[in-house]
């Protein structure tokens, strides 16, 4: 082969690589843009309740359950967080 064959060689493969790289990024940003989309597509509320939902310890500080619940109830709604000892 003659020295101008083998630059051509080379650069053929050089695009031919930089065409494939192209597509394998191009598909990984499509996956990864579907991804984000059924990301979104979660509701903004489940994304607050994540806290609430939680199981509540019984030896946790009273404050933070206050705090839970009145984020999720204006106002405490005359909520009782301790039951009447007898």
């Amino acid at each position: 082969m003659t020295e101008s064959q083998v630059k051509v060689w080379f650069q053929n493969r050089r695009t031919k690589w930089r065409k494939k790289h192209a597509a394998e990024m191009a598909t990984a940003k499509k996956k990864q843009d579907s991804e984000t989309e059924r990301l979104k597509g979660a509701s903004e509320n489940e994304e607050e309740d994540d806290d609430y939902n939680k199981p509540l310890d019984p030896n946790s500080d009273d404050e933070k359950i206050t705090q839970l619940l009145k984020k999720h109830k204006p106002g405490g709604g005359g909520l009782l967080l301790h039951a009447p000892e007898e």
